[in-house]
């Protein structure tokens, strides 16, 4: 029977690598996956995901290190064709704001990656004239990169105000740390000032 002897390890332990520059560094050849772990027990509780950056370096990622807000909240827009950022007129309100990026107007990136951003604002109908455009509006670092407009009917004449008299900017954004995100709206063609209603929704996707 053979005998296996088991050593303590001080320092990095490399794996297909004379220079190890982690605890345990696998290097693999590019063509093969390097690393597999098989049989494991399912997670008794809520549990994260283990993801890779550039340079192959693991790291957890769960509910505390994901970049997930939500935005609500109301604006007047006084003058039409003026464009409005979302707090011209009150504060919002965060809803979540998982890694506190969103500040007044303005979400900046405390990580780069891939973002989803999603702008909707919810117009006040009219009841009189032909309707108006309103316009959702996101903009990175300063300068405008999608700028959605919808038409605003006046209400039915024996009716109600609807539901869907909004506009909604969407986009997929690459952003570096660092870069900005910032929100506006517009109305173009009302008669009178016009309160809208907002939700500004960002996740990151990478």
């Amino acid at each position: 029977m053979g005998v296996f002897i088991a050593y303590a390890q001080t320092g990095n332990v490399g794996i297909n690598t004379p220079s190890p520059t982690n605890l345990l560094h696998v290097k693999g050849n590019g063509t093969s996956d390097p690393l597999r772990v098989e049989n494991l027990l399912t997670a008794q509780n809520t549990a994260g995901t283990l993801v890779a950056d550039a340079t192959g370096v693991v790291r957890l990622k769960n509910s505390n290190s994901i970049s997930s807000v939500r935005i609500t909240g109301n604006v007047t827009l006084a003058a039409s064709g003026t464009y409005y950022a979302t707090n011209a007129s009150s504060a919002p309100t965060k809803e979540y704001d998982n890694l506190n990026e969103f500040s007044g107007n303005t979400f900046t990136a405390a990580q780069a990656g891939l973002y989803m951003v999603a702008h909707s604002v919810l117009f006040t109908q009219q009841n009189s004239g032909d309707g108006y455009l309103g316009n959702a509006v996101i903009l990175r670092n300063g300068v405008i990169i999608e700028n959605n407009a919808s038409k605003i009917a006046i209400t039915e004449v024996s009716g109600a105000p609807t539901s869907d008299c909004y506009s909604e900017a969407t986009a997929v954004i690459k952003l570096n740390a660092g870069d900005t995100l910032t929100f506006q709206s517009r109305t173009y063609g009302a008669g009178a000032s016009v309160p809208a209603s907002y939700r500004i929704s960002i996740t990151r996707l990478d």
